[in-house]
């Protein structure tokens, strides 16, 4: 009979208000952790993008082609210069209705895009920033200052959950489609993917209106 007695004393509700209290704490802990992670999670993701154009940036004011070199996919961005390099060509060199066009024309576009293959590449990408920072702001690489102004004006969005386009308005091509930035997730990290090269507005106009016009 004592031993009955002590269990139910062991038993009462009296010490299992504790208990459960606690388990309810426990769980009530786990559900914010949860949401903890999920909320920082969520915040590295869609910081991400941005710190890597900060890297991008950084890389380009040090000149450090080797850092800028792991941000870029090659093939990707070799294939997106060349096929604005070949509608350009194309544009210029586009015969009449009722015309054939002419065998220069395959070749041409053969040069160019021999061209890409051979200059596109990790060696010869400090002679091709060197190029783009000559044209677009003089004899002299653009200062922080004109890299902040640059960039409060870049507009960003994400396209796909692994997608991301930066449009950055140059200076000296103010009546030009900005230059346009797309990075795409491969292996766990952003990397350019396509660079479209800021062109006149009329051609755009021009180029959109040719197939309705036709």
């Amino acid at each position: 009979m004592a031993s009955i007695a002590e269990s139910g004393a062991m038993n009462s509700p009296a010490d299992l208000t504790p208990r459960r209290t606690s388990q309810a704490t426990a769980g009530q802990t786990a559900r914010r952790l949860c949401i903890l992670s999920a909320t920082l999670a969520c915040g590295l993701y869609l910081a991400s993008p941005f710190m890597t154009l900060l890297s991008v940036a950084s890389d380009l004011r040090s000149h450090d082609m080797v850092s800028l070199g792991h941000v870029i996919n090659w093939g990707s961005l070799d294939a997106s210069i060349k096929k604005q390099a070949l509608n350009g060509l194309h544009m210029l060199s586009e015969p009449p209705a009722d015309e054939l066009p002419e065998f220069g024309s395959s070749f041409a576009g053969a040069a160019v895009s021999n061209a890409v293959d051979t200059s596109v590449n990790q060696a010869n990408l400090g002679t091709l920033v060197d190029q783009a920072l000559l044209e677009t702001a003089g004899p002299t690489r653009p200062s922080l200052l004109s890299v902040a102004a640059v960039a409060s004006r870049t507009t960003v969005r994400f396209t796909r959950p692994d997608e991301f386009v930066a449009a950055v308005p140059l200076p000296g091509h103010e009546h030009d489609t900005p230059l346009r930035i797309q990075m795409r997730i491969e292996g766990w990290h952003w990397k350019i993917t396509a660079v479209e090269f800021p062109v006149s507005r009329g051609t755009v106009v021009q180029a959109a209106t040719a197939p309705h016009n036709a």
